[in-house]
């Protein structure tokens, strides 16, 4: 296809075309409330519509009945978006809201690596059915109003690139396809989301900033032009705190132009005349805040309910969190937890990475740099630079700004950056353009913008609907022969009929392991108990090294919607701690917790995983390699003290390691022997005091055995000897030496008088 012939009009109303349509498909795939914070969101918008008044933070609500607080810390964002949508739906009853935003707070927020339990919302699909009436009604006109918006971001991204780059008409089409089919716009403006609108205003306010240097650097701008961009501006500031990378951006530009013309007047004049009309639309928000909060934003209360972050960010914690910020800009779903496919991220890593380093070619090869820094040295007589320095400058405004954020909270999320999006669009596309020839920009546009269309169209279908997809309940029959079990009771309310937990190894610097086990309940007598599920690790000593607690059936299903019969199917995916202390068997166990009673109504062991030992060598004290049979060798041996006296613990550390996999359980043995037969101290035991059984050993696995022995407070000094094996604790029978020179190995032992 070749684009000039159609008309940049036509192609941008294709684009929009495109956008929406994709638009209302995330905003149907999402179950009522899933969407990007929409649970506290619409609470907002809901409260406005029935109160016809803004909502009041009060932390200790929020934090301890945030029934009562459904907003929680959104409840202090600025009113612009809240107060259109609630207009919109002032015609629909929403007092059923209450029932239909029932919180999982258990869901996994941020977590996007889970395997189910994403579910902000405990959800009855017979409530959200086609033909929507209520709350849900509701939601889905403020979505599609929301959708809306967004495609007035669109447009108005477009015109934004059209004044940055008025000699590049390919540039502005391209950005703007880049932008409306970027997967996490589309999933903000199909949601009830006030970055949505925020996205809107910030576009408009890009535009006005473009149009405000374009006209200023030439002649003295009327007053009337500073007066509209204070209007925006007002705008931006009712809608989000955001804005206030743009009042940072404001004076930068109205001293370029002052400087360029030689005239103090952008900035006395403009800069007063614009901030005025500014204060005078929004000063009554911040002086409410002052009011309500004694701080002009409110972020003192947003704080306070949202939490804090432990400590300042290590720069190695803010590398960590830049995947989940390049993440968030293109596609991460959900309440941070959806994740689209892998190769999704790497597309879209790669393609920034190409377009950054072409942007960086672009500014030295073709003298854009130069350009900006001469027309700094000669502002009468150099021409003017293009003005890609404008959403550069902002980009790196808002980016300061999350990082500041992040200082608070944990949320560096590239999202935040999407009130700029047009301009970061044309930056990356202008990037890529660099690596083709000029004549073939339009082409590049066209094929980067139905990759990405096409990335945004399939996500709805492989990511949202499979995830939010709601289990049904099994049969007895339907269980895996190969999972059933005997019931095993879990209080009254359920039985476990059945589990999966294949043979898994966890190697101990592995941080992101996990144990996967799917458990099968069976409701029994379900007595109308909202309780929790849960899947626990053990480790050495019995202690939990991995949890996870939820409701059951992945987090939608909880106990009082049970029926008697019913089975459901729970997958698990338990992560290991990192200080769990390897090697051991890891004892997965499973159960009910009631948490108003704050007692367990059962828990069931279901089996083991297991946890291995470090892979780096031991530097050994005392080498045997003495080999056993049934694939076992005897490394060496470590006794400490080593200068070890009478009525002291000894402890004796043997280092095995398994040149097979040993067929059985061995117990060992460790004998301490004077000059006779009969043993004067024994440490019989099994290997690692029971955590770790042969039956667990594999090949190539060296495994560290501590042993601790009492010696007799009147044992004499003098030279004895420490035999040391192991046996059949059935058949009481020890395993022979490979070389044939027995069932023991001799250690030399000296005990040392006073």
């Amino acid at each position: 296809m070749n684009l000039p012939k159609l008309s940049n009009r036509t192609i941008l109303g294709l684009i929009v075309a495109m956008y929406l349509i994709v638009g209302v498909g995330y905003s149907l795939a999402m179950p009522v409330l899933e969407a990007s914070d929409e649970f506290k969101h619409y609470p907002y918008v809901q409260y406005v519509q029935t109160h016809h008044a803004l909502p009041v933070l009060d932390p200790a609500t929020c934090l301890e009945t945030p029934s009562e607080c459904p907003w929680l810390q959104d409840g202090g964002q600025p009113p612009t978006y809240y107060v259109l949508l609630a207009a919109a739906t002032s015609w629909i009853d929403t007092s059923d809201l209450s029932e239909l935003r029932r919180v999982n707070w258990h869901a996994f927020i941020g977590n996007p690596g889970q395997v189910c339990n994403k579910n902000l919302i405990i959800h009855r699909p017979e409530q959200e059915q086609f033909p929507w009436d209520g709350a849900v009604l509701a939601v889905h006109v403020c979505r599609l109003i929301t959708v809306v918006i967004g495609a007035g971001s669109v447009v108005l991204s477009y015109l934004a690139v059209r004044e940055l780059f008025p000699d590049r008409p390919a540039l502005a089409l391209g950005a703007t396809a880049l932008a409306a089919f970027n997967p996490m716009f589309i999933f903000v403006n199909a949601s009830v989301n006030n970055d949505a609108m925020t996205t809107f205003v910030g576009s408009l306010n890009l535009l006005m900033f473009a149009r405000l240097v374009r006209d200023g650097v030439d002649d003295p701008l009327p007053l009337k032009r500073y007066v509209l961009v204070g209007l925006t501006m007002g705008l931006f500031l009712l809608t989000k705190l955001s804005a206030l990378t743009a009042v940072m951006l404001l004076p930068i530009l109205l001293a370029w132009i002052g400087y360029r013309r030689c005239s103090w007047r952008p900035l006395t004049v403009g800069l007063a005349t614009i901030m005025g009309v500014a204060a005078l639309m929004s000063g009554w928000w911040f002086a409410r805040n002052w009011r309500l909060y004694g701080d002009l934003t409110g972020l003192n209360v947003f704080i306070d309910i949202q939490g804090r972050r432990g400590g300042f960010p290590s720069l190695q914690s803010w590398i960590e969190e830049f995947v989940t910020f390049r993440w968030t800009y293109w596609g991460l779903f959900g309440g941070v937890n959806v994740m689209a496919p892998i190769w999704v991220y790497r597309f879209f890593d790669g393609l920034s990475l190409i377009a950054l380093v072409g942007f960086g070619v672009w500014l030295v090869q073709r003298g854009e740099l130069n350009r900006l820094l001469q027309s700094v040295r000669y502002p009468q007589s150099a021409p003017p630079p293009s003005r890609w320095w404008i959403p550069a400058v902002w980009a790196g405004i808002l980016f300061a700004s999350v990082l500041r954020w992040t200082w608070i909270f944990y949320s560096f999320q590239g999202r935040f950056m999407f009130p700029n999006i047009g301009g970061i669009s044309a930056l990356l596309m202008l990037g890529l353009h660099q690596w083709v020839p000029r004549e073939r920009h339009a082409e590049a546009s066209l094929g980067i913008g139905l990759v990405t269309f096409a990335i945004a169209a399939m996500l709805p279908f492989t990511t949202l609907l499979p995830t939010y997809a709601h289990p049904e309940a099994m049969e007895l029959s339907d269980v895996p022969e190969g999972a059933r079990v005997e019931p095993v009771p879990v209080g009254d309310v359920a039985q476990v009929v059945g589990w999966e937990l294949k043979q898994q190894t966890i190697e101990p610097d592995d941080n992101d392991a996990d144990v996967d086990v799917v458990v099968y309940w069976q409701a029994t007598s379900p007595d109308g108990g909202d309780y929790v599920s849960f899947a626990h690790l053990l480790g050495r000593d019995h202690k939990l090294v991995g949890e996870i607690n939820r409701r059951p059936a992945c987090g939608m299903v909880p106990t009082d919607f049970w029926e008697p019969g019913e089975v459901w199917r729970d997958p698990y995916q338990i992560p290991v701690a990192e200080d769990a202390r390897a090697p051991t068997q890891l004892r997965v166990e499973v159960g009910l917790y009631d948490p108003e009673a704050e007692h367990t109504l059962g828990l069931v062991q279901i089996g083991r995983a297991k946890l291995a030992p470090p892979k780096s060598s031991v530097d050994l004290a005392h080498a045997l390699d003495v080999k056993l049979s049934d694939g076992v060798m005897l490394q060496g041996y470590d006794l400490a003290p080593a200068d070890v006296h009478a009525g002291e613990t000894l402890t004796v550390t043997l280092y095995w390691r398994a040149g097979a996999p040993p067929s059985r359980d061995y117990q060992v043995f460790v004998h301490m022997l004077g000059d006779d037969a009969k043993p004067l101290v024994q440490g019989d035991g099994p290997p690692v005091k029971g955590y770790y059984p042969t039956s667990l050993w594999e090949a190539g696995e060296t495994i560290s055995d501590p042993h601790p022995m009492v010696l007799p407070s009147d044992l004499p000094a003098g030279r004895y000897r420490l035999l040391v094996g192991m046996y059949n604790l059935e058949t009481m029978e020890r395993v022979p030496r490979s070389d044939g020179k027995g069932t023991s190995i001799e250690i030399p032992l000296t005990v040392t008088g006073d």
